[in-house]
């Protein structure tokens, strides 16, 4: 599974470099983390690109308190997407 979000927080930039960048390390328990891309939209919104996502290590990931204090700090508020193949 691939996975796109986009997401709100307090400031893209902290975000990046105190979020993201801290948890990148963690990402290859549940994804191929050198595939990962992160774009700043503007200075509260960024998106994220995740690939080869192994959905059950992802809930687990995202359940830790470590996680989930990094979202609570940066007011990360996360919005999934999913994709389908075009029909043509």
């Amino acid at each position: 599974m691939n996975l796109m979000l986009t997401a709100s927080c307090n400031n893209a930039d902290d975000f990046k470099i105190n979020g993201y960048e801290n948890l990148k390390s963690e990402f290859s328990d549940w994804c191929d983390s050198s595939k990962c891309i992160f774009c700043k939209i503007d200075n509260q919104n960024v998106l994220e690109l995740f690939f080869d996502v192994n959905p059950l290590k992802l809930r687990e990931w995202l359940a830790k308190p470590s996680t989930q204090q990094i979202f609570k700090e940066h007011n990360f508020i996360p919005t999934r997407y999913s994709f389908e193949p075009l029909s043509m």
